[in-house]
């Protein structure tokens, strides 16, 4: 009877281990043709940021340190169209997990964004290339979680295609 009680725990452990492995995530992986220090560089400075992410852009690189951007070249940081995500952690050269915190007015999926964040791995293939991996994670299966899960598949592709072109076309 002790012996059934405890392989019943085991499996509870290992089928609930599993599900939690499984967590719903997006990811998306791209290599770009340049060096982990500049793509490093383009992600962690406000010069870096203004050459791919927006016309307007800032980042106070610390942990609990804030990138905003804005791709309204007439607004101004911090109005109603800026983007906030706070920076959660990072390992330099290595990984960086960003959370939104501040959204711009009418964007659709706030409620379902306050939920996620994002984790950026880096990983040099070579001297002159580097492989940028994006797990979103945090997703649920409510309706608006999977259209935001969805419009950032896209948003994804755009961003790390305008982040190649940047660094690349330099």
């Amino acid at each position: 009877m002790m012996r059934n009680v405890i392989l019943i725990l085991i499996t509870t452990l290992i089928f609930s281990s599993m599900s939690i492995a499984q967590e719903p995530r997006e990811v998306f992986e791209i290599e770009i043709n340049a060096s982990v220090d500049e793509v490093w560089h383009a992600f962690t400075t406000t010069e870096g940021l203004k050459s791919w992410v927006a016309p307007l852009a800032d980042i106070n690189f610390e942990v609990g340190g804030k990138w905003r951007a804005n791709y309204n070249k007439e607004g101004k940081l911090g109005d109603a169209t800026t983007i906030e995500n706070t920076i959660l952690s990072y390992d330099p050269k290595r990984m960086l997990s960003l959370k939104a915190t501040g959204f711009p007015e009418g964007f659709q999926f706030t409620e379902a964004a306050k939920a996620t964040w994002s984790v950026f791995y880096f990983q040099p293939i070579s001297v002159n290339k580097t492989k940028i991996t994006i797990v979103g994670l945090g997703y649920n299966d409510s309706e608006q979680s999977q259209k935001m899960r969805s419009f950032f598949k896209v948003a994804n592709q755009y961003s790390m295609n305008q982040l190649k072109a940047a660094i690349e076309n330099k």
